[in-house]
């Protein structure tokens, strides 16, 4: 839960890193269950997926301070993935955590200063998977870890062959995560994606519904963040998104579900283009940063679901 309002403010570090040691604490919404609401469990992977980032500020957590705030949360088994406390990782990163009544698995997502995410990113040809066509970046980083997520998540149903597992990240942690729902297959598995780009083609994107239709699914998006804009999709690049739930948080963080008329592609690049006009850009790292990029700061994320969840109770109170 955010104790720190000045994360909210639209600048260069709020987007790219997660929140200085203090000014948020993790996993302070209540703990998920296989009937708590959406917003509930959209709070508690929208947590994991931040931490997954493994930072305090640009400052690296170490090994115990990242295990100890999963440990705290219940979470007593914690498995790394990935190079996760080493700077510039050529892997895709993240954990699986887990304990008797549910599992995380999360990805971490882009880190401004590693050239093999930026990388990544960047490859956007789509190439050829049994479920269609993704990206060759997100495909090859998910790749270079899969062998330990099937292990790890293999090693976990043969003795909790029913309880839930939470699929998430932000970011490159969406996409990843995507892959990795998809890949896994996994009965009890459900996916919950924050700031996620366009990963696959049409193909793959039914194969996300297709497995949707018997698990939950969740595609969360702040107001015009731009990174769910792209890729954009082109004749050259038939990219798309999943036709999944939609959890929208508007300019004022208010959740809707499916919401009829979200900021389109075109909106989002005009809104960035005129932010730019009017002096807002990253040149030098000088904020305000334009609306669509200050709205994929993975807090802001955390902060408005974790306020949907308080406004629930108290109206369930009431």
């Amino acid at each position: 839960m955010l104790h720190n309002a000045a994360c909210l403010e639209p600048t260069p570090d709020n987007l790219f890193f997660p929140p200085k040691k203090g000014d948020y604490v993790y996993f302070e919404s209540p703990v998920p269950e296989p009937r708590s609401s959406v917003e509930v469990q959209a709070a508690w992977a929208a947590d994991a997926a931040m931490l997954a980032y493994g930072r305090y500020g640009s400052t690296r957590m170490d090994g115990d301070e990242f295990s100890g705030i999963l440990c705290h949360a219940g979470l007593t088994e914690v498995n790394p993935i990935g190079d996760c406390i080493v700077d510039g990782a050529s892997t895709a990163r993240g954990f699986f955590a887990s304990n008797d009544s549910y599992a995380l698995l999360a990805f971490r997502g882009t880190e401004k200063d590693n050239i093999n995410d930026i990388a990544a990113d960047s490859d956007v040809l789509l190439i050829a998977d049994q479920d269609g066509r993704v990206h060759r970046g997100f495909r090859r980083y998910f790749d270079s870890v899969r062998a330990d997520v099937e292990t790890l998540v293999s090693a976990y149903r043969r003795g909790h062959p029913g309880q839930p597992l939470y699929i998430t990240g932000h970011s490159l942690g969406a996409a990843l995560a995507s892959l990795a729902f998809v890949a896994l297959r996994d009965q009890a598995s459900s996916l919950y994606t924050f700031g996620c780009p366009r990963v696959g083609d049409r193909q793959f994107c039914a194969a996300i519904e297709s497995l949707a239709e018997s698990r939950a699914c969740y595609r969360t998006v702040d107001n015009e963040d731009a990174v769910t804009h792209v890729p954009i999709p082109l004749p050259v690049f038939e990219y798309d998104h999943p036709r999944v739930t939609l959890l929208w948080l508007d300019s004022g963080g208010h959740l809707a579900r499916n919401p009829s008329n979200p900021p389109g592609d075109r909106v989002d690049l005009v809104d960035c283009a005129l932010g730019f006009v009017r002096g807002e850009s990253l040149d030098r790292l000088l904020p305000p940063l334009p609306r669509p990029l200050a709205d994929h700061s993975v807090v802001r994320y955390c902060h408005w679901l974790a306020q949907a969840t308080e406004l629930m109770a108290r109206a369930t109170k009431a």
